[in-house]
């Protein structure tokens, strides 16, 4: 039985001064976190992500976040960073010596730390506390019946990747699994 994924991009209302602080924070935090396992992988040459795990736990913890789930979407990221550098360092020169480094401005996470519901999307903080960031009616019209069936739970979603736009809005993107039988009858 084959999984496959569909990717549902919505946009978010113009969030408000504090929301965007907030948020802001959050991604200039992981993208610090990111670069941070990138360097680490580099420099002791991990070939996998559970050596990664293992390797930078306990200091990602203390200077980051203690969550397993936020330590596990950044190893990943961050080995998708280092693949996407080496693609490129094949046929960029100028890329070859230069140590890669994660395009700040976006947040990519897992269910735990992130949930959708029918309105908005619901992102888990370091503090534990939820900051919802409402998608704009046009955008949450389009794919009403996804968005609800993940809020109910008919359907599971993998990472979400928020990107931050100057103008105080973020775009969102959902990978959405969806079964082979399911796709089929689309």
């Amino acid at each position: 039985m084959a999984v496959q994924v569909e990717i549902i991009s919505l946009d978010s209302v113009v969030l408000s001064r504090e929301k965007q602080l907030a948020l802001k924070r959050e991604i200039e935090r992981y993208a610090e976190a990111t670069d941070f396992v990138i360097r680490r992988i580099l420099q002791e040459h991990i070939t996998s992500a559970a050596k990664t795990i293992e390797a930078v736990q306990e200091e990602f913890a203390e200077r980051f976040d203690r969550r397993p789930e936020y330590l596990a979407d950044v190893v990943k990221t961050a080995r998708v960073t280092i693949g996407q550098h080496r693609k490129m360092a094949r046929v960029l020169q100028s890329a070859r010596h230069k140590r890669p480094r994660f395009k700040e401005g976006r947040l990519i996470l897992s269910p735990p730390l992130v949930r959708v519901t029918e309105r908005a999307l619901l992102l888990t903080t370091q503090d534990g506390s939820e900051l919802p960031i409402p998608f704009d009616k046009r955008s949450r019209n389009k794919n009403l019946d996804v968005l609800s069936d993940l809020a109910a739970g008919r359907r599971q979603h993998d990472r979400v990747r928020l990107t931050w736009r100057r103008e105080g809005f973020v775009e969102i993107d959902i990978r959405v699994l969806v079964d082979a039988e399911e796709a089929d009858r689309s």
